[in-house]
C-alpha cells in the first residue's frame, strides 16, 4: 500500500566486529550463515535475538495507517482495534527495499544465507526477499515453508540447532527443504467473512455454515488454504482434528507439535493438555498468532500444527 514502507533497520554501531571471527590477522572471516524469516513465524525478540534470526516484519493497515507487526502493535493493541474498527484491517508484505537494505548488511559479515518465508500461496514475501537478494548480490537459499506460524518457527530453529552443531550450509539447506513437504496444519478459523474477504481461502460456503452451524475445518495443502471438511458444530471439529492427528501420529509419528490460537488461550492449554494424554511424551508448544495473521483469520481461531516423519525416522 502507498504510504506503507518499514523503516530502515536499526544496526548498532559495532555489529559488524560482532560478527567476525577473531583470527591471528585480525577480524578478516566471515561468519557461515545468517538467518531470516518473516513476522508471520512469531518469533519472538528473545528467541530471534537467542538465534541470531533476522525477523523482517510484514505490516497491518488500520484505517490507513500502517503498523509493524509485533513491533509497533501488540495482539492486546490489535483485538482492541478490532473490535473497534468499523473497517476490517488489511495487511502488506515487506517491501523488496526493506530485503535489500537487510541483505546489503549481512552479505558484509556471512558467506551465505538461509531464508525460510510464509507461504508464498497467501503473501508475496518469498518473491520480495528472492528478489532483494539478486538487487544485493548475496548468496541465499529461499524456502517457502508451505505454511506459517509455530510451523515455520520450528523450521527455522530446527536450522539455527543444525548451524550450531556445526552441519555445513549445504547439509542444513538440503534437510529444511524437506521439511515442508512433510508438514500439517488444521485450523478451525474465529471469522470466515474475514478469511473470504481477505482471498485467502477457497469454497468456504460461509454463508450456509453459519446457518447450520458447519465448522469447515481449513487445512494447508501444499502451501494453500483448502477447506477440508465440513463438520457440524465446533465439539465435533475439534474431535475431528485430533482423529487426523491421532492418526498421523500411529501411522507415521510425529514431531514439532504446536497449538496455534487468536486469543483463546484457555482453548489452547486444553488441546494441549488432549495431546498430552495422546503421548505424555510429546513435546508441544502453544503460540499466539501474531496480528498480522489475526488480521485475515479473525480472534478465535485455533489449530494444529505437526510434521510427519519419514519411514527412515520412525
Amino acid at each position: 500500500m502507498k504510504g506503507c514502507f518499514l523503516q530502515r533497520l536499526r544496526l548498532e554501531n559495532n555489529v559488524f566486529l560482532k560478527s567476525l571471527v577473531k583470527t591471528p590477522g585480525g577480524y578478516d572471516t566471515l561468519k557461515k550463515i545468517a538467518w531470516v524469516t518473516d513476522s508471520v513465524s512469531c518469533i519472538s525478540e528473545d528467541t530471534a535475538e537467542k538465534y541470531g534470526i533476522n525477523v523482517v516484519p510484514l505490516s497491518i493497515i488500520f484505517d490507513g495507517n500502517c503498523y509493524k507487526d509485533g513491533i509497533e502493535l501488540t495482539n492486546d493493541e490489535f483485538y482492541e482495534k478490532l473490535k473497534a474498527s468499523k473497517v476490517s484491517p488489511t495487511t502488506s508484505q515487506p517491501a523488496v527495499g526493506d530485503f535489500v537494505l537487510l541483505y546489503e548488511k549481512l552479505k558484509q559479515e556471512y558467506e551465505m544465507g538461509i531464508a525460510i518465508h510464509v507461504t508464498s500461496k497467501v503473501s508475496g514475501t518469498l518473491n520480495a526477499s528472492m528478489l532483494a537478494a539478486e538487487i544485493a548480490g548475496f548468496n541465499m537459499v529461499h524456502i517457502d515453508s508451505k505454511i506459517g506460524a509455530k510451523a515455520q518457527e520450528y523450521m527455522m530453529l530446527e536450522g539455527a540447532r543444525m548451524d550450531r552443531e556445526g552441519y555445513t550450509g549445504k547439509e542444513i539447506a538440503e534437510h529444511l527443504q524437506e521439511l515442508p513437504e512433510r508438514v500439517r496444519g488444521l485450523n478451525l478459523i474465529g471469522s470466515l467473512e474475514q478469511l473470504h474477504k481477505g482471498g485467502r481461502v477457497s469454497g468456504v460456503g460461509m454463508v450456509i455454515g453459519n446457518l447450520l452451524q458447519i465448522r469447515p475445518i481449513i487445512e494447508f495443502q501444499n502451501g494453500e488454504l483448502v477447506q477440508l471438511e465440513k463438520v457440524r458444530t465446533t465439539k465435533k471439529a475439534e474431535n475431528r482434528i485430533f482423529e487426523l492427528f491421532k492418526a498421523s501420529y500411529t501411522e507415521k509419528g510425529v514431531y514439532g507439535v504446536a497449538v496455534i490460537h487468536s486469543n483463546l488461550f484457555e482453548k489452547a492449554g486444553e488441546w494441549k493438555e488432549r495431546l498430552s494424554q495422546i503421548d505424555p511424551s510429546l513435546e508441544i508448544e502453544v503460540g499466539d498468532l501474531s496480528p498480522v495473521i489475526s488480521a485475515h483469520v479473525g480472534e478465535g481461531t485455533i489449530g494444529l500444527m505437526w510434521f510427519e516423519k519419514k519411514p527412515s525416522e520412525k
